[in-house]
This record gives structure tokens, C-alpha cells and sequence, in this order.
């Protein structure tokens, strides 16, 4: 008797492994997609592709590694999970990088994400982003030195203060931004930018703040307000820039 339910599992096992995991009687056919608007064509693409990805999965037998394949070729997309509710439901949930600054480098402009990566020619609707002042070309999907410095700063910059940003440069002390009444901020480099961003709303809040010209933010709890030119320093090395950036939006 036991032989018999022995075979009788190993046959249904068989069955499901071999026969229904991936049969039409539980394939996707109810698919929502989260994280991604067809109001761009970019947009459409990436939920084209999770289409096709999820056109090769069944609710019993889900394939992430082929919806990683599939949206691999989109540096807007950080990551994107994928849950079943059988018999034929699934859900894909993308994370998107946003856009956080425009590099110029002489042939083109591109459109940098928050985090530094590129994800390619900067297009129509780009322009009220903050502009990358100098560094080098990148050399791959991410910027490099200065220019990722510079990035990184202005991904972290609040919702309430992105329309008076500008542009950043890189100079001698650091990273600095200039807002558009002409205010720079000297951030040094790019670490507790969001704290750096916080004090610097703060002091621009204040009604008492006239004549200024900079405000060095290099130490976030005591922002300095300067009324000249700042201090010249010797040259800093560019900050490293650790492979993997956490995101910041």
C-alpha cells in the first residue's frame, strides 16, 4: 500500500512539475502593473516589457530572473518584483530612478537620475532641471568624480527648493549650487546632502537673510552665512564615490 501512495505522489509531483506549473490552465492573464505610466514612450516600453517577461511566467511557475532580463535594457528601472494570485492574477511592482540634473557634456545633454546613473539624452521636459557644472564624460551607465559628486547633491535637493536650483560647479572647497536669486551654497561633498538641503531651506527661510552671497553648509547644524567671496583653500581630491549609491527618490 505504501509502494502505491509512493507512486501516486511521485506521479502528481510529476504532473505539477512537468505539466501544470506551466500549463494555459494557470497562466497570467489578469496582469497589473504598479510604478509605471504609458504617458511617455518610455514609459509603454518598460510595460511592454514586463508583458512579454510575464507572458513566459504562470502564476505556479514565476520567473523573476526573466523580468530582471527584460528590463535590464532601461536604466530609468532600479528593480521590479513580481507576486501571483492563482489561478491567473499577478502583480509587478517597478521602482523607477528619477530624474535629479541635466550633464552637458559639449556634444549632448543628459539626463542624470538621483542617484548618478545616466539614462540617456536629455528630451522635452528636462529643461527646468538643475545643470551639472563640469566633470568628465561617463564612461559607462554611471558619472564618475566630480560629476557624480555634483549628482548627488542635486538628486537630494527637496521638492519645495527644486525650481530655484540652477546649476552646480566644483570647485576648490567642493561642490557648489547656485539657486536662481544668485544665492550659492557650498556643500563641500556630497555626504548628509539631504541634512545639508534641510539647514540650507532654513536659513533661506529666514526673513533676516539679506546681502548674503554664500552659505557654507559644509557642517549642516551650523550653516555660515557669508556676505563675499569665500575663503580660497588648497585643492581637495574628489570624494570617492562609493559603487553603490542608496536611492534618494
Amino acid at each position: 500500500m505504501s509502494i502505491l501512495l509512493l507512486l501516486a505522489a511521485v506521479g502528481l509531483y510529476a504532473g505539477y512539475q512537468y505539466w501544470l506549473r506551466d500549463s494555459s490552465l494557470v497562466e497570467i492573464r489578469d496582469l497589473q502593473v504598479n510604478g509605471v505610466t504609458t504617458d511617455s514612450e518610455e514609459g509603454r516600453q518598460i510595460k511592454s516589457a514586463v508583458e512579454v517577461a510575464a507572458g513566459e511566467m504562470t502564476t505556479l511557475h514565476l520567473r523573476p530572473e526573466l523580468l530582471d532580463e527584460e528590463l535590464a535594457r532601461f536604466p530609468r528601472v532600479r528593480s521590479a518584483s513580481i507576486e501571483a494570485s492563482f489561478p491567473h492574477e499577478a502583480t509587478v511592482d517597478v521602482d523607477q530612478r528619477t530624474d535629479g540634473s541635466v550633464f552637458d557634456i559639449g556634444s549632448d545633454e543628459l539626463l542624470i537620475a538621483t542617484d548618478g546613473t545616466v539614462l540617456g539624452s536629455a528630451g522635452e521636459g528636462t529643461e527646468d532641471l538643475p545643470k551639472i557644472g563640469v566633470g568628465d564624460p561617463p564612461v559607462g551607465e554611471r558619472l564618475e568624480g566630480r560629476a557624480m559628486v555634483q549628482a548627488l547633491v542635486l538628486g537630494a535637493v527637496p521638492t519645495e527648493l527644486r525650481s530655484y536650483v540652477v546649476q552646480s560647479d566644483f570647485k576648490k572647497d567642493g561642490v557648489e549650487v547656485t539657486l536662481s536669486n544668485g544665492l550659492v551654497l557650498l556643500f563641500g561633498d556630497a555626504s548628509k546632502a539631504d541634512q545639508k538641503w534641510r539647514a540650507a531651506a532654513s536659513v533661506i527661510a529666514d526673513p533676516d537673510l539679506y546681502d548674503a552671497s554664500y552659505v557654507d553648509l559644509s557642517i549642516p547644524r551650523r550653516p555660515a552665512v557669508r556676505g563675499s567671496e569665500p575663503l580660497e583653500t588648497e585643492p581637495e581630491a574628489v570624494p570617492e564615490v562609493p559603487e553603490t549609491v542608496p536611492p534618494t527618490g
